[in-house]
């Protein structure tokens, strides 16, 4: 009993931030007594008492009602009119003074948000956001003072900032119903680092920066499944399960348990260990600077067309002079816009390399054990024993005991983040949108022969450009993420018909002849799992369609034929420029 335990003490618990119930060692292991390695680790919710039914997290829905709520308070100018809609929309004055606070629509509270994000707010946020809002009103009611403004530039400048605002609707539309009500308690219940968590630009792209929120969302992917991971295990050789069931890592997601043999490994630490050592790499630092390089562009368009054409810098007069500071600021919006689309590009890149590593753990000779495990910051790579990198990790799908184990493992992982998954796929939409809108606006300009300039002609191009190539990068991204599914179908149906052939032949061990038919049985069952869950069911969206080369075309379709459209607008109606750059001035 000592050998058994004896690298228990090794384990440690990373924090939560969970709100519905904060899981331990104790609760798993009361609970294993009961599903262990038997079909109702996959049906939790059967086996716990009715007491503790409630607290495990239900599948995520999107809820229009926060989406809509969401977007009134962001499109609201802060500080005045989006707190005074909160009152009359919350009720409670105690609610709605959290939820202004928690939703930073005007900070005054140190409980609940950093001096970081107070300096941040009053000296960029609200100014720029009010700035904006000003300047769509002064180019309507009196563009008559504004002749050195372009009004299409200023509508850019408001673009960038509603697409920011969209996407912060979209991400309260995938909030949990438990963190809609934490919103409006009072601290510490709700602090800046749950935000923060939740931010698909902060926690997201960088869980190592947040400890405890892989683990969270680990946690809350099993109970949306419906499934208990440590209550299932692998069976592998002895001397591989061994070394696997010594290695540290979070106590909830141990290799061994109480309860299971010396040759098995739980599919909770297979799995913990595959998300642990992809996303805890770090969000690569080449993005920021691309989206840097990208707004800084945007920005030092009107700047340079300005200088080239001689136009005064600054306008003639004051109203001009604050409008064009007030571009300069709102363009930077497009820091967060284009951030997002990097964000995505990661994400899918992610799911889609975790997917395959768990298929390779079924393909001879599996995965080295070296490249499998994940060691934490206070873990050294054992580089001294040489045996050590050539060990591979494979799961044999003879055994009908992982054939089980595996599909779950597939089906948790798959609703890994499942809230971010949504809204990843929510945002490419959207920014695939925003894409098609400046070709809408680039053809209003050529078939209706509006005032402009022509550094916004560039503006436009330059936008559309920089998003269609996101966007198609993030589709390519996706439509492999989703392809893993006919990739493992694939893999399925070959093992299933290399099983079939040799159950002709003579298995003079009936034991082994058993457990092959009852794995080629549930392989057959997973084989149509995928085929309706990932296939035709949930696949991977973009725009709603699934994500494959086709929503590549039929964007590049949309966006091509609107700038063939534009060019014949802007040919036919015979648009020429004067010394200064401007049509119609």
């Amino acid at each position: 009993m000592e050998e058994k335990f004896q690298n228990i003490e090794k384990h440690f618990r990373k924090p939560t931030s969970l709100h519905r119930r904060i899981p331990s060692k104790s609760e798993n292991d009361l609970l294993l007594h009961k599903i262990n390695n038997t079909h109702k680790s996959a049906k939790l919710r059967s086996v716990v008492s009715k007491e503790n039914l409630d607290s495990l997290h239900d599948p995520i829905r999107f809820s229009w009602k926060q989406f809509w709520v969401t977007l009134f308070y962001e499109i609201l100018p802060p500080v005045i009119l989006s707190p005074v809609a909160v009152l009359l929309i919350e009720g409670s004055k105690r609610k709605a003074w959290n939820v202004i606070q928690n939703r930073v629509l005007l900070v005054f509270s140190q409980r609940h948000n950093s001096k970081g994000t107070h300096i941040f707010s009053w000296l960029i946020f609200y100014p720029s956001n009010w700035l904006i809002h000003i300047s769509l009103g002064l180019i309507w009611f009196q563009p008559e003072i504004l002749r050195n403004i372009d009004a299409f530039q200023v509508i850019l400048a408001f673009l960038f900032l509603f697409i920011r605002n969209l996407i912060i609707s979209i991400k309260y539309g995938y909030f949990r119903p438990e963190d809609y009500a934490m919103l409006g308690e009072d601290p510490p219940k709700w602090v800046e680092d749950n935000t923060n968590r939740r931010l698909v630009g902060l926690g997201w792209s960088n869980p190592s920066q947040y400890p405890g929120l892989i683990e969270d969302e680990l946690i809350c992917a099993m109970d949306e499944t419906d499934v208990s991971l440590q209550g299932m295990s692998f069976r592998l050789e002895e001397n591989i399960a061994q070394e696997l069931r010594n290695h540290s890592t979070d106590e909830l997601f141990s290799a061994k348990t109480e309860i299971n043999e010396t040759n098995e490994v739980t599919a909770g630490f297979v799995v913990h260990q595959i998300l642990s050592k992809i996303y805890n790499l770090s969000f690569p630092k080449t993005f920021p600077l691309f989206t840097l390089s990208i707004v800084i562009f945007i920005i030092g368009i009107p700047l340079y067309s300005r200088f080239y054409f001689g136009i005064p810098m600054f306008g003639v007069n004051v109203h001009e002079m604050i409008i064009f500071i007030t571009l300069i600021i709102g363009f930077f919006w497009g820091i967060p816009v284009f951030i997002f689309g990097f964000v995505c590009i990661y994400d899918f890149s992610r799911r889609y390399i975790s997917l395959k590593e768990l298929g390779e753990l079924i393909k001879f000779p599996g995965i080295p054990m070296n490249d499998f495990l994940y060691f934490n910051n206070d873990q050294d790579i054992p580089k001294k024993d040489k045996t050590f990198p050539k060990k591979d990790i494979f799961i044999d799908m003879n055994v009908p005991e992982n054939v089980f184990s595996w599909m779950n493992s597939r089906k948790v992982m798959r609703n890994f983040g499942y809230g971010f998954y949504q809204r990843i796929q929510g945002y490419t939409s959207t920014l695939l949108c925003y894409a098609i809108f400046c070709v809408i606006i680039l053809n209003i300009i050529g078939w209706m022969q509006m005032r402009h300039h022509l550094s916004t002609l560039i503006m436009l191009m330059f936008a559309i450009l920089s998003l269609s190539i996101i966007c198609i990068i993030t589709i390519i991204k996706a439509s492999q993420l989703q392809h893993t599914s006919s990739e493992h179908r694939n893999m399925i149906l070959n093992d299933m018909f290399l099983k079939e052939r040799n159950l002709m032949e003579k298995i003079s061990d009936n034991h082994q002849k058993m457990r092959m038919i009852k794995a080629k049985a549930l392989l057959k069952e997973v084989d149509e799992s995928i085929h309706f869950e990932e296939l035709i069911h949930n696949p991977t969206k973009i725009l709603g369609y699934t994500a494959s080369t086709n929503v590549i075309s039929s964007a590049l379709g949309i966006i091509l034929t609107g700038l063939v459209l534009a060019m014949e607008g802007f040919a036919g109606s015979g648009i020429s420029y004067d010394s200064n750059g401007w049509f119609n001035f």
